[in-house]
């Protein structure tokens, strides 16, 4: 599948990828590239959203599982509404970020996010968020 077709397939079978305009580079079993528009990927600090750095990171990944392994990919287990949890009861990463800002003006925390399809756990990840001035 070339780079406009494989952004065709995201496009019509992810609908998130169409509205943050995620564009193929480069579409091969070895190696994927994709993009999207600063424009709609943007925060209220005119910087890029976490979210969207997120999501084309989290796209890029299933795309080159998909490239080498499409027939073998099971079907997900999220079937209807779902929803994510981060609980942050990490005192002393939070007083650790802190500290960083107040130093050197930035830090990091790291959370774990879990998501759930009624009671039922269906992915895990864990991010390291950055705050910079």
């Amino acid at each position: 599948m070339d780079t406009k077709a494989f952004t065709s397939f995201l496009h019509s079978n992810i609908p998130l990828t169409e509205f943050m305009d995620i564009q193929a580079e480069t579409y091969t079993p070895e190696k994927v590239v994709l993009s999207v528009p600063f424009a709609q990927n943007k925060n209220d600090k005119n910087t890029g959203f976490a979210g969207s750095i997120s999501a084309l990171m989290t796209v890029c990944g299933w795309s080159v599982m998909y490239a080498n392994f499409h027939e073998l990919l099971p079907k997900g287990n999220i079937t209807g509404d779902f929803r994510a949890e981060c609980i942050c009861n990490d005192p002393e990463g939070k007083q650790a970020l802190l500290d960083s800002f107040a130093k050197f003006q930035k830090g990091k925390l790291i959370l774990h996010i879990q998501c759930f399809c009624g009671d039922l756990l269906t992915a895990e990840m864990e991010a390291t968020y950055f705050i910079t001035k």
